[in-house]
């Protein structure tokens, strides 16, 4: 029965049974306690206790009314605190929301140690997740999605993936990132760093501060041997060298070069790289390709020298060319030191 309908009855059956007995005895009745008196007409001191029952289970319906209301109330809100922080674990964020019910407190915390996996045929009716999950899709699909409304936290995957897009997208884009970047060996640093060097000048690279390695180093080289277009990059001999102690070249590393850049320098200024680097404690594995320009020059006489200072094990390829080719046998010293 509802509260309404129950007042209504309730009033009706007291004023019934009040007129009913007022009608046979309309008399006064005084109720005497110490000093209080109360003086009511019998009828109304028939209903009285239908009057105070009546009170009473007023207060009873409402106090628990109020308090199913309140419940639906905190059910309702609950339910939507879970849908927003189902939006925002969508987009790999953990909410902060708290719930007034047990039941959907446990349920939040329970979607913080889930991880989100789309679904495509089942769609949820909510805007706002339907919204957050085409948002993933149009990232994980390569698109570029403007993030900046979202407020992700700097370490969510959605933001460093939509980099990655947009670096691909955009190569310059790398300038950018290499501003933020707080770890240069993240993969994200990284492919920004190898995209940089692709069209940085030298002097930019080195006020990013990265430390050089022997993919970057080939990276300017190409650039560096290109003869003229938008690529092209120009570097100093003592900036070679730099970079090849940096990353601590190996023999190969020092033959690689030399065979690329015999092409680029004049002959007098291939020798002072090479014999500087091979004169350099800290590029002693330079010397085969020391030797290489230098047979590469016809410089034998040089090679000769330096061999007949040498330990017997040492340079054993270089002898090996040198016998050949006093016997009539020229090789291809580039591949034979391959070997």
């Amino acid at each position: 029965m509802g509260i309404k309908r129950y007042i209504l009855l309730t009033v009706v059956y007291m004023l019934a049974v009040g007129l009913y007995v007022y009608s046979f005895n309309g008399d006064v009745y005084t109720l005497n306690i110490y000093k209080f008196s109360l003086e009511l007409p019998i009828a109304l001191w028939i209903i009285m206790p239908t009057i105070l029952l009546f009170i009473a289970s007023i207060t009873h319906m409402v106090y628990y009314s109020l308090k199913d209301f309140w419940k639906d109330r905190a059910i309702k809100k609950d339910f939507e605190n879970y849908k927003l922080a189902l939006s925002e674990k969508i987009l790999g964020e953990d909410s902060i929301v708290k719930y007034k019910t047990e039941w959907f407190a446990f349920a939040g915390k329970a979607l913080k140690i889930l991880a989100y996996k789309d679904v495509e045929d089942i769609t949820i009716e909510d805007e706002k997740i339907e919204a957050n999950r085409k948002v993933v899709r149009d990232i994980n699909s390569g698109k570029v999605v403007d993030l900046k409304k979202y407020r992700l936290l700097d370490d969510n995957k959605l933001l460093e993936k939509n980099s990655f897009n947009k670096l691909a997208n955009e190569q310059k884009y790398a300038g950018v990132i290499l501003k933020t970047c707080k770890d240069e060996n993240s993969e994200l640093c990284q492919k920004a760093y190898m995209e940089y060097i692709k069209y940085a000048s030298f002097e930019d690279i080195k006020n990013i501060g990265f430390t050089p390695t022997k993919e970057m180093f080939r990276t300017l080289m190409e650039r560096y041997l290109e003869e003229e277009g938008t690529v092209s990059i120009k570097l100093s001999l003592d900036d070679i060298q730099e970079l090849l102690m940096q990353f601590k070249a190996n023999r190969e590393d020092y033959l690689e070069l030399a065979y690329e850049i015999k092409s680029k320098l004049d002959p007098d200024a291939l020798i002072s790289l090479f014999g500087k680097l091979y004169n350099s404690p800290e590029h002693a594995v330079a010397a085969d390709a020391y030797l290489y320009v230098l047979y590469e020059l016809q410089m034998i006489d040089k090679i000769r020298e330096i061999l007949e200072n040498s330990d017997e094990d040492e340079f054993v390829k270089w002898k090996t060319i040198l016998f050949l080719r006093d016997n009539g046998k020229n090789v291809d010293s580039g591949l034979f030191l391959r070997i």
